[in-house]
């Protein structure tokens, strides 16, 4: 090309970084929150602003249809307003400190509104400035089949003007007026509206955007005192919806399939080069993992999944690892809450921030990213395990329970096949006391690890006898047939207990047994004897005095 040729830029690159660029409608207000923290952390190193004074105000009204949103930062100067808001990617921020470092996020509002209008003036200034973009009209212009270029467009689409101004005022704000999505307009949910299946403008934000978390989150000051042990700052800004303050909606107790679950405690990751420079870090809620954290009309579970967050807003969706196939099971990260902090600034967010460009940094920190979620997929699984364990440990007993509670010829035509299931539940109940005796073995060596803490939570609230709510009987007459019977299954469960764990089985099998041995002939126990040599682990002689009195 000779350098008297000029290049054209055709109306669609409009099209291409304000109407086709974003697949979700609220991710508007992503961009214009990273622009509007961007000009706040601007204003504090300049000093105009005090550290902590920053603030974003987002007014929705539903009924006018229109948005604002407005922040106290740098703002723009009356000299550069025009060439800062219709450069297209000259912005002059720069990657390491802004997160709206592109310079195309202020045209995302185009595609929402009839009209777009942007109003600023900087501390020391006399003038305020507005621009104002007919993005009706623009969308008509770069839809049409006439080839118009890009300054066609916007000459024929945007109007300026300047009024005098207080020379101490300093702001950038965002105005769409007539707004053409519902979506963005949806601050509360209407009273039969399931927000499981609806997101709010306020549910998103809260977890997209950089804002404390909720005061009520038990583990917040945790992850703020690890963040500062690491050196890092965990980036917060106050911005508002209607007036109300917005908060990560992080909370201790949440659902899952399987029925309720709390985080007892969070624990922490950071992923490293070679160099050991800080790549990211990251925090898991920990629980008991009972099952996937479902969204449901009741409890809808927005913060579910583990996040992935850069300059502490948010990166893609909830989806974002699984879209990537960094856990082992698609469903693994739904068991988690949690946070992935991407520190390397070479970790660089694409346009769309649904993700981040391709580089040898995002190579490394996926391949940690997928060693770590291994283990994640282990943790899980391991809790599903323990819990299952302690299940099996008490079912011979809950299986003999159900049996007394059928009529004596049930039991006397079923009594091969019951007495092949219960030692089939007794071999079960045998390596699940082993599978805990070794996972106490483990907390009582190393009762820091992760999965020594889970185990802890899961047999601190196991189930028991009780919890069954299975009917008891009144105690058979031991002279009867059916007693007889009795006696023998739970002879049967309490003499292996004693041969292969000794342990809690045998004196919890005891409260069964002693229904069926009386303390008159033929087959005279002492009970009491027995019982307090079971519960003084004296096992050996305890076996002596059962075996006596039932085999005489």
């Amino acid at each position: 090309m000779s350098n008297t040729e000029s290049v054209t830029v055709g109306g669609k690159i409009l099209d291409n970084i304000a109407l086709s660029m974003y697949k979700e409608a609220k991710v508007i207000f992503r961009e214009y929150i990273q622009n509007a923290t961007d000009a706040i952390d601007d204003a504090v190193k300049d000093g105009v602003l005090a550290e902590g004074d920053g603030e974003i105000n987002i007014t929705i009204d539903k009924d006018a249809r229109r948005i604002t949103i407005e922040d106290n930062g740098i703002g723009i100067s009356s000299l550069d307003f025009k060439s800062t808001l219709l450069g297209i990617g000259n912005s002059d921020k720069k990657l390491a400190n802004n997160r709206g470092y592109r310079g195309i996020g202020r045209f995302c509002g185009l595609g929402y509104c009839k009209t777009l209008i942007f109003t600023s003036t900087r501390k020391g200034g006399t003038k305020l400035s507005t621009m104002t973009f007919d993005a009706e009209k623009l969308r008509i212009m770069t839809e049409s089949d006439k080839k118009y270029t890009a300054e066609i467009i916007l000459n024929a689409t945007v109007t300026f003007s300047e009024t005098a101004t207080d020379t101490d005022e300093h702001f950038f704000k965002v105005e769409l007026i007539d707004v053409t999505n519902d979506e963005l307009l949806k601050v509360t949910l209407e009273k039969d509206e399931d927000p499981s299946k609806i997101e709010t403008v306020r549910d998103y934000l809260s977890f997209v955007a950089p804002v404390e978390y909720r005061n009520t989150f038990s583990h917040r000051e945790k992850i703020y005192k690890y963040a500062a042990e690491l050196g890092v700052k965990i980036t917060e800004y106050k911005i508002f919806i209607n007036g109300e303050q917005l908060a990560k909606n992080y909370k201790d107790n949440f659902t899952t399939k399987n029925g309720a679950d709390k985080i007892f405690d969070v624990a922490f990751k950071t992923f490293r080069d070679d160099e050991n420079n800080l790549i990211a870090w990251s925090w898991i809620g920990l629980s008991q993992f009972k099952g996937v954290i479902q969204k449901t009309k009741a409890n809808p579970n927005h913060m579910r999944c583990i996040r992935l967050r850069s300059g502490n807003i948010q990166i893609g969706d909830e989806n974002v690892f699984q879209s990537r196939k960094l856990f082992t099971e698609d469903r693994g990260t739904t068991y988690f809450v949690g946070e992935v902090h991407a520190v390397d600034t070479k970790l660089k967010p694409n346009s769309q921030r649904d993700y981040f460009a391709n580089n040898d940094t995002l190579k490394l920190f996926e391949e940690k990213l997928k060693k770590y979620f291994a283990e994640l997929h282990d943790l899980y699984h391991y809790a599903s395990d323990s819990r299952s364990a302690f299940k099996a440990k008490i079912q011979p007993e809950v299986f003999m329970l159900k049996i007394e509670s059928h009529t004596p010829a049930y039991q006397a035509t079923h009594r091969a096949e019951h007495d092949a299931a219960l030692d089939n539940l007794l071999k079960k109940a045998t390596e699940a006391e082993t599978f805990i005796d070794k996972a106490r073995q483990d907390f009582n060596n190393n009762p820091a690890a992760i999965a020594a803490q889970v185990f802890k939570e899961i047999e601190a609230d196991a189930p028991t006898l009780e919890d069954t709510n299975i009917f008891y009987p009144p105690p058979p007459c031991c002279h009867c047939n059916i007693g007889q019977q009795k006696l023998n299954s739970f002879t049967k469960i309490f003499m292996k207990s004693f041969s292969r764990t000794r342990n809690s089985k045998a004196r919890s099998s005891l409260t069964r047994l002693t229904r069926c041995l009386p303390n008159e002939p033929p087959r005279p126990v002492n009970r009491t004897q027995l019982q307090k040599q079971i519960h003084s682990r004296q096992f050996d002689e305890a076996r002596d005095v059962f075996s006596a009195g039932v085999q005489r």
